[in-house]
């Protein structure tokens, strides 16, 4: 199987570039878990793939005591893992309190012999239909009568609905429900997975304002 790309245009930053730079990039085919790892792991080898899943979880919770411990973590030739710190900004170090400094993130360095396994291994074609974006068959203002409708007939929503309903994509679907929550022009209800979105008490008046 060969992985698909595309290419995507370079922002031009300081407006100077008479023609865009274009660079490919993976059209990523999904995510793989760590079900799908086991289930592989397992048809190739006598280990049963509930096992596999077990060693994984006790590996997150391994390399995770280490790297608060201080200690980088380096898993075979796949890469090294390492954690960052940080702070408010300041120009002189003596104003930082020790409470003040904390973990902020992980980071993963591939090793260069599995950086050459992936290029000897991978083969690369042309995507077909490229990257995809979101519709921009309405406006914003058409988008929420398009929801306001719904909401009159359907009562409740939740973002596929609104991606279908739309043709947004999954995240400018979630953020713009999340924004039009932000100002109370339609509720939320429910945690994450479960999030779904109804019409205010006033919705029926209610309408995005547009600059003059």
């Amino acid at each position: 199987m060969a992985a698909k790309y595309d290419f995507k245009t370079s922002p031009d930053v300081q407006g100077k570039k008479e023609q865009p730079t274009l660079y490919p990039q993976i059209v990523v085919s999904g995510t793989k878990d760590l079900k799908d790892l086991a289930k592989e792991i397992a048809r190739r080898s006598t280990i049963k793939e509930g096992t596999i899943v077990g060693l994984f979880c006790d590996l997150e919770t391994v390399i995770a005591n280490y790297l608060a411990d201080g200690y980088n973590v380096k898993l075979g030739e796949l890469g090294t893992f390492s954690a960052t710190l940080t702070c408010r900004k300041v120009t002189d170090k003596s104003e930082i309190r020790a409470a003040s400094v904390h973990f902020d993130n992980v980071k993963f360095k591939p090793t260069r012999q599995f950086r050459k396994e992936v290029r000897a291994k991978g083969k690369l074609e042309r995507a077909e239909y490229g990257f995809r974006t979101s519709s921009t068959t309405y406006s914003e203002e058409e988008r929420f009568k398009l929801l306001t409708d719904y909401l009159k007939e359907h009562v409740v929503i939740t973002r596929k609905e609104y991606c279908t309903l739309t043709g947004l994509l999954r995240t400018k679907a979630g953020e713009e429900l999340q924004q039009w929550s932000k100002e109370k022009k339609i509720e939320r209800e429910g945690r994450v997975p479960h999030v779904m979105y109804r019409a205010m008490p006033e919705a029926s008046s209610t309408s995005i304002k547009t600059d003059e």
